[in-house]
């Protein structure tokens, strides 16, 4: 039985009370429904109640099981700022029977009332008052909202109380839903600052080990020995290029391509200084997000595209200017990034699948990672160009 102390008899007049309150209640539960932050949806559900209960005044209490206690988390009314934040053991008031008896409880005269708790705050005079339990799916009981004073010195029905336990149903729910998703959050939170530590650490062991890998090359005296050695350098300079970018920006955000790529070949450019040529590049486009796995299978591209420039496009004294142009661009959905060269060219049986160039294979299998294609052309230079979906 529900509890009911001083509740009115039914009034005619009633009749149409709970299909008028069903329409609003639908009205207000869409934006609490639709709301995926806490607070919010304590703010939402709490107006909610005063509205459907045509109330001056209602309350969220939330168990506090550590300190036993039933804390207001949300009041609105005319005392709401000076009730906010108090609190009365989860065992006594009204609000402490619905939560132990799982049961909602009406008095239209608290006064008469051997549960009412009394006032919390002078300012306000509780009259009559409404208040049901939040229920979880498991049922739980997270808490209980009560309404207070019905507006017009009307008196709440019980017929009223099926209503308001609609809206707690839904309010309990989205109370759950947010705290998961806040807990989610709260866990992504912790991994991003890990796996930005690990991209921190990764960051600084790659630079050390490109360090020690120029001071070793430079005693290699096999110029085969020395250009693989370099070509190793400038790959960990790369990567660790990337991992730089990643320890300043959160784990689940994109990465700026076109900003990636500008940072990319000005670390490749100053790495292949030993190679002593004269290489003029630009690097165009406009910004293009991508996730994070792309931009470093693009940057690991775009490295071995530029070396095997470095490598093969010019021809001492056959260009006085030599230029490197690399383009990052957007087009209905797709990603294009090209470098294109003033060089020499490539040749007609040039392949990306030839086994005689460790390079172009290594681009090979990247691009299969990246789900890209890539075209080859001759305008005179060579013009290497990679589409993929963003």
């Amino acid at each position: 039985m529900n509890r009911k102390e001083g509740s009115s008899q039914h009034d005619p007049a009633q009749t149409n009370l709970e299909k008028e309150n069903l329409s609003l209640i639908l009205e207000t539960l869409e934006g609490i429904n639709n709301t995926n932050e806490f607070k919010t949806v304590l703010v939402e559900s709490m107006e909610a109640a005063r509205l459907v209960m045509k109330s001056e005044a209602s309350s969220l209490f939330l168990v506090d099981d550590d300190r036993g206690e039933l804390y207001i988390s949300i009041p609105t009314g005319p005392a709401k700022d000076e009730v906010a934040g108090k609190s009365i053991p989860k065992e006594k008031g009204i609000a402490g029977w619905v939560l132990k008896n799982k049961k909602p409880y009406l008095s239209n005269d608290v006064s008469t009332s051997e549960h009412f708790y009394g006032d919390l705050v002078e300012s306000f005079t509780t009259r009559n008052i409404i208040c049901v339990p939040l229920v979880s799916k498991n049922e739980d009981v997270l808490g209980v909202i009560q309404a207070m004073n019905k507006r017009d010195k009307e008196l709440y029905h019980e017929n009223e109380i099926e209503v308001f336990e609609a809206l707690a149903k839904h309010v309990a729910i989205a109370i759950e839903r947010t705290r998961k998703i806040e807990s989610m959050r709260d866990t992504i939170d912790e991994k991003d600052l890990m796996i930005a530590e690990i991209h921190h650490r990764i960051k600084n062991n790659l630079q050390a080990l490109s360090a020690q890998v120029h001071k070793d090359t430079e005693q290699i005296k096999d110029k085969k020995a020395k250009d693989l050695f370099n070509k190793i350098e400038v790959r960990m300079k790369s990567m660790a290029e990337l991992h730089d970018m990643l320890v300043e920006k959160k784990i689940n955000e994109n990465i700026d391509l076109y900003g990636y790529t500008q940072n990319l070949v000005e670390k490749i450019e100053d790495s292949m200084s030993f190679q002593q040529l004269n290489v003029g590049f630009e690097v165009s486009g406009s910004g293009v997000n991508i996730p994070q796995n792309k931009a470093l299978l693009c940057g690991l591209i775009l490295n071995e595209l530029l070396i095997n420039v470095y490598k093969h496009a010019f021809v001492d004294g056959e260009r006085k200017t030599s230029r490197v142009e690399v383009n990052v661009a957007e087009d209905e959905g797709l990603v294009i990034l090209s470098v294109a060269d003033n060089g020499i060219g490539v040749p007609e049986d040039f392949s990306t699948q030839s086994k005689h160039s460790i390079g172009m294979w290594i681009v090979n299998e990247l691009l299969q990672k990246l789900h890209a294609d890539m075209t080859i052309l001759n305008d005179p230079g060579a013009r290497f160009t990679i589409t993929f979906k963003k």
